[in-house]
């Protein structure tokens, strides 16, 4: 057998070896980069994967804790995949074929979601910053966080008043709920009351305000200005308020507003005259906030 048989050979056995371990001539989809934006807790996360092949039925997952992956735009060099994160930690980002062989996988840290809040009285101003907790009271940090991220600038509470600040007998700065003139806002549907969770009303920690009706909290919410034990959890008949975060930074900004000087209003609003005590003689108002992660 001559050299060029004996080359012949090896090729033909090379290509075999190649074949038999999934390289050489195969046509199935391939990952070449997988990527992800926008990742935090609460937040539609954008998954791109690229490489070739990929419009055939790939399937992306995030696992553990992501609602309902959504499949976006597709060619045969790049697709994406959307959903709403929904749980903290490490994740998983998942790529698979439409036999269920795992292409790709990456890595994502979801840590505790945080708010910042900026609040003005004439011409001062100062901003605080909430960390939320959604292990304990994941109902009531979702909702407030669809009030955070409505529309791109906070649309919704900006430019809502803390209207109630009380000192005597315990301690709040509740906010949220209406305009200057005392002009309510339309909130969303009431929530389930999540007061059994755990945690407290302690100084500085964030809690949902809600009617003597339970389940009613929608987008008022209020911070402790002291330990409030009589605002917790007891029984089913003295259910409390739900507590759902905490001041993290600007304390001393939350100190003034717990400090202004407050009268008893009468206004009228949504066509009804009704009286505000305990309401800051000049308006605190919150002029933006931002979930930062």
């Amino acid at each position: 057998m001559n050299l060029m048989s004996l080359i012949r050979i090896a090729a033909l056995a090379l290509a075999a070896s190649l074949a038999s371990c999934g390289g050489g001539d195969s046509t199935g989809p391939a990952v070449s980069t997988l990527g992800a934006s926008n990742v935090a807790y609460g937040r539609t996360t954008t998954v791109t994967v690229q490489g070739s092949g990929l419009n055939a039925n790939l399937t992306a997952a995030i696992e553990p804790g992501c609602f309902t992956m959504t499949r976006g735009t597709a060619s045969d060099s790049a697709v994406t995949f959307t959903c709403k994160i929904a749980a903290l930690g490490d994740l998983r980002v998942r790529v698979r074929s439409a036999e269920g062989a795992e292409l790709a996988s990456l890595r994502l840290t979801v840590e505790a979601p945080r708010v910042s809040m900026t609040i003005a009285q004439g011409n001062a101003s100062g901003s605080f910053v909430m960390e939320l907790d959604p292990v304990h009271a994941p109902k009531t940090v979702d909702n407030f966080l669809t009030y955070v991220n409505t529309g791109t600038t906070c649309t919704f509470y900006k430019d809502t008043l803390f209207h109630r600040v009380v000192r005597d007998g315990f301690s709040i700065a509740q906010g949220g709920g209406y305009i200057a003139g005392f002009t309510k806002k339309t909130p969303l549907a009431p929530i389930v009351l999540e007061s059994n969770n755990g945690l407290k009303n302690e100084k500085y920690t964030v809690a949902m305000a809600r009617t003597s009706e339970p389940n009613s909290a929608t987008s008022e919410f209020y911070i402790n200005g002291t330990d409030n034990p009589d605002f917790n959890y007891v029984s089913d008949a003295q259910p409390g308020y739900a507590v759902f975060g905490k001041l993290i930074s600007g304390f001393e900004v939350y100190d003034v507003l717990q400090a202004v000087a407050t009268m008893t209003k009468t206004a009228e609003t949504n066509g009804q005259v009704v009286t505000f005590a305990d309401t800051p003689i000049d308006n605190v108002v919150i002029t933006a906030c931002s979930q930062t992660r």
